[in-house]
């Protein structure tokens, strides 16, 4: 059954992929703060803003859901970006550390620098994220 992007139900089945990621597990085995990533709000597509938030600790994904606001408020590491440079990353045109260097996304909280030693990690959440059969934003 496919989940829209970026709602509870398309977290909570991100979570399971991550949770099976043996690659993911060894990547980010030092790796210990959550994160959101947050889609804009895009009016000509008819997408509200959505966040939805990761508790990554050690290689685990502790927990995936909808971002509530204090998530938006707490979390270490936001990610943040429009809705057409989310399916890029999800069909697998733009890497996330890549996408925040070239402007596509934005660290709206956290270093850089601390995301750096991850970029393998980084794959391996969107490797998790690309087998969520993922129902995208008409028009998209």
């Amino acid at each position: 059954m496919p989940h829209e992007m970026f709602t509870h139900s398309w977290a909570m089945a991100w979570g399971e992929e991550i949770r099976a990621n043996e690659a993911y597990r060894e990547a980010a085995r030092t790796w210990e703060w959550p994160i959101v990533l947050t889609m804009k709000e895009d009016r000509e597509l008819g997408v509200p803003e959505r966040s939805v938030y990761a508790d990554l600790f050690r290689g685990d994904c502790r927990e995936a859901r909808a971002a509530t606001p204090a998530d938006l408020e707490s979390a270490p590491f936001v990610l943040a970006g429009e809705a057409r440079n989310w399916k890029r990353v999800l069909d697998g045109e733009l890497e996330p550390i890549s996408g925040i260097m070239r402007g596509k996304l934005k660290l709206a909280r956290g270093s850089l620098a601390t995301l750096l030693p991850y970029v393998p990690a980084a794959k391996q959440l969107v490797v998790s994220a690309t087998r969520v059969e993922t129902l995208f934003p008409e028009g998209l």
